[in-house]
């Protein structure tokens, strides 16, 4: 049975071994630029040829006689020596020179396919669709193991809220990253949410390289959920970048943005609130006034009180009747009193005419008997209000 190495033993095999062997101590590769980022005093690239990438450095580049403008999708060849690093397990080209070959045929494809979404009108600000101030369902993007979510949910719970995460877990680099970050976009859009993020923590352009994949950025443009993309640092754009209605640099960056209104809700209800309460304390005044008004033209134009006032004036009105009415007896009474007095009068005074009748005959002397005259006789018969004169035809 073979001797087992230890972790230490086998890095310091492979170590001496790289150095020691006569192709890698002295390598020329041909390749893609990527990655390309300055750390200190040392230049760190990548080299790329479809899928596959190996990791190179220039260290202490400001002091190298090295004249290169470096740019991502170039097409270079590099001179150096391979080195193992035992913390990382990384393999590294040291890079000792390095000369241009020209833009790779896959950058060319990548300013071609971002040209033409361009003139479609895919990173037009007029086709953003807009995002809401309160987002209450969130779809989320991501990888389920990464930094990115615990970054995202954590700012989200920071301050009181009540969104809802739909997370849709996939992978963000990888052969199967763009089918599952396409069905998790498809089916995130069926559920009606107020917005989706696809965000991850970072990474190379390589490591980027996924959201740049057509497909993507078709089915992002053409969904009715606003979309915001976190993927990357400020160095990194991706063509999600551009076609999204929404482009922030980190997962954190997003949580915060999308927490942003919900930070300063518990002042702005409060404040909301007093301004209802002076509103409607202001209505109720009003009202009171309105009320205190109608009270008064009430019991000014209350038919009661016209009633009662009716009833006065019935009351004075069957009042002045009755004392009229008595009145009018008591001329009445008065008249008749009178009347009584002058027909007692009257009476006699007739009584007292009747006992002065004088009848003379045509002698002129007085007749106190029927047997005095004859019928045919001439008569005169005096009333004590004057005479006539009359012809007995019976007797």
């Amino acid at each position: 049975m073979l001797k087992a190495l230890s972790v230490k033993q086998f890095n310091e095999y492979f170590k001496t071994s790289i150095k020691h062997d006569p192709i890698l101590t002295r390598v020329y590769i041909n390749g893609s630029l990527a990655n390309i980022r300055f750390n200190g005093a040392h230049l760190y690239f990548s080299l790329k040829e479809g899928n596959d990438i190996i990791d190179c450095v220039i260290y202490y580049y400001d002091d190298k006689d090295i004249d290169f403008d470096f740019k991502e999708g170039m097409d270079v060849l590099v001179r150096g020596n391979f080195s193992y690093n035992n913390y990382s397990s990384r393999v590294v080209i040291i890079t000792n020179e390095i000369k241009e070959n020209g833009v790779s045929e896959e950058y060319l494809k990548f300013i071609k396919m971002k040209e033409d979404f361009k003139n479609r009108g895919y990173f037009d600000l007029e086709n953003k669709k807009q995002i809401p101030k309160l987002p209450k369902n969130v779809g989320l993007i991501t990888s389920k193991d990464g930094a990115a979510i615990v970054d995202f949910v954590s700012v989200i719970n920071q301050k009181p809220n009540d969104i809802n995460i739909k997370l849709f877990p996939v992978k963000v680099q990888g052969n199967d990253a763009v089918d599952l970050i396409l069905k998790g976009l498809n089916d995130l859009e069926k559920m009606n949410l107020d917005v989706i993020v696809i965000t991850r923590g970072g990474g190379s352009s390589e490591d980027l390289s996924v959201f740049n994949d057509k497909e993507i950025i078709e089915q992002v443009f053409r969904s009715n959920t606003p979309i915001i993309s976190a993927i990357g640092h400020k160095i990194d754009t991706t063509l999600l970048d551009l076609v999204a209605d929404l482009s922030l640099q980190t997962p954190t960056e997003a949580g915060s943005y999308i927490i942003a209104n919900y930070t300063n809700l518990e002042s702005e209800m409060k404040k909301n609130l007093s301004l209802m309460k002076d509103i409607i304390l202001g209505q109720l005044r009003l009202n009171e006034y309105k009320l205190a008004i109608l009270k008064q033209k009430l019991k000014a134009e209350n038919p009661k009180n016209s009633v009662e006032q009716k009833n006065k004036d019935v009351k004075s009105l069957k009042i002045a009747m009755d004392k009229a009415i008595k009145n009018n007896i008591a001329h009445n009474i008065s008249k008749l009193n009178l009347l009584e007095a002058r027909l007692k009068s009257a009476k006699t005074l007739i009584e007292s005419r009747k006992e002065n009748i004088v009848i003379k005959n045509a002698h002129n002397a007085e007749i106190f008997s029927k047997y005095s005259i004859n019928i045919g006789d001439e008569i005169e018969i005096n009333f004590s209000d004057g005479r006539i004169k009359a012809v007995v035809t019976d007797g």
